[in-house]
């Protein structure tokens, strides 16, 4: 294939990033990205959150090739992952990442052969490592009142080893294995475009905390998988400021955000749609296929932390399969 029809083929990945003050993490981010040689081909944005260590300046400086939105006004993470996502109409698929995440080589390739080879699959995440490469459990059970009020109170430390902690947590699974899971957490996720076009871009009433959760409910109640695919890596910071402060600013925000969680999906969230409750007056909420995505394309519930009978037959990219 000639450079030009490559060219004229729809890029594999549109990446969103959202940058508050977070020029340092920026840097790395963008680095890890375009210092390493990838079979796939993306589009990058950097959402520049009314940051004031320059951001918008040093990305448009430093990588011409990456463009920049600058928001006059700061505003919650998933209007800015949204805006994001209208603004990149190239990619098959949409990968958003944090900026103090680090991708590690095969991780672009790794995931987009995984989606491309389960088109059942909406949301996938890989395997994250803390930065001194142990493992960071990203995949998790759904959410419960009280196990996001041992998280908000930060008594993870005292309460890790309960049945209840260790549940959510997944402690009983094997993080070396790909599977179908309840949801994967939103530092580094892809997303396929044909899923968002059917189940709606991420929930804006929400600020911060609880929306990758949510948006992992809604393409599960919408007909598509989550997946953890751990054969793609990438090093996550994870700076977790409502946990670390429970009393401040961010933790009232992951409460409020848990609680309208819980009074859109109910108090036990489910793989399966609600029978009741799905849509009301201008509720975001399942099945959002009201809010067009721009893209290419316009031209019995699994038991938790099991493999799924169909990702038995993929293979990472150069092992063979399609």
């Amino acid at each position: 294939m000639t450079m030009a029809e490559k060219m004229a083929l729809p890029l594999d990945l549109s990446i969103v990033t959202v940058s508050t003050n977070q020029l340092h993490l920026t840097k790395k981010l963008l680095a890890s990205l375009y210092s390493v040689p990838w079979d796939s081909t993306f589009e990058t944005v950097v959402v520049d959150n009314v940051c004031d260590d320059g951001t918008g300046e040093w990305v448009a400086c430093h990588y011409p090739q990456v463009a920049v939105i600058r928001n006059e006004a700061r505003r919650g993470y998933p209007a800015n992952a949204n805006n994001g996502i209208r603004a990149l109409k190239n990619g098959r698929h949409v990968l958003l990442v944090n900026p103090d995440v680090e991708c590690l080589p095969g991780l672009l390739d790794t995931l987009v052969a995984f989606m491309d080879q389960h088109p059942d699959v909406g949301i996938a995440g890989p395997r994250l490592l803390n930065p001194d490469g142990t493992l960071q459990p990203t995949c998790r059970r759904f959410s419960t009142p009280a196990s996001l009020l041992i998280r908000g109170l930060h008594l993870d430390s005292l309460l890790r080893k309960t049945a209840l902690m260790r549940r959510y947590l997944m402690d009983d699974f094997d993080h070396r294995t790909v599977a179908d899971v309840d949801w994967v957490t939103g530092a580094l996720l892809i997303v396929r475009r044909e899923a968002i076009a059917q189940v709606g871009l991420m929930d804006e009433r929400y600020f911060l905390y609880s929306d990758d959760q949510d948006w992992c409910a809604s393409m599960w109640q919408g007909g598509w998988r989550v997946c953890y695919v751990p054969q793609a890596q990438a090093i996550h910071a994870h700076l977790r400021e409502g946990i670390k402060k429970p009393w401040s600013r961010a933790a009232y925000r992951q409460l409020v955000s848990a609680i309208r969680m819980f009074n859109k999906f109910g108090w036990r969230l489910s793989r399966t749609p609600r029978a009741v409750r799905t849509r009301g007056d201008g509720d975001q909420s399942l099945g959002r296929s009201d809010q067009h995505v721009p893209g290419p394309a316009d031209d019995g519930e699994p038991g938790y932390g099991r493999q799924h009978a169909a990702l038995g037959a993929w293979t990472e990219p150069g092992e063979g399969g399609n």
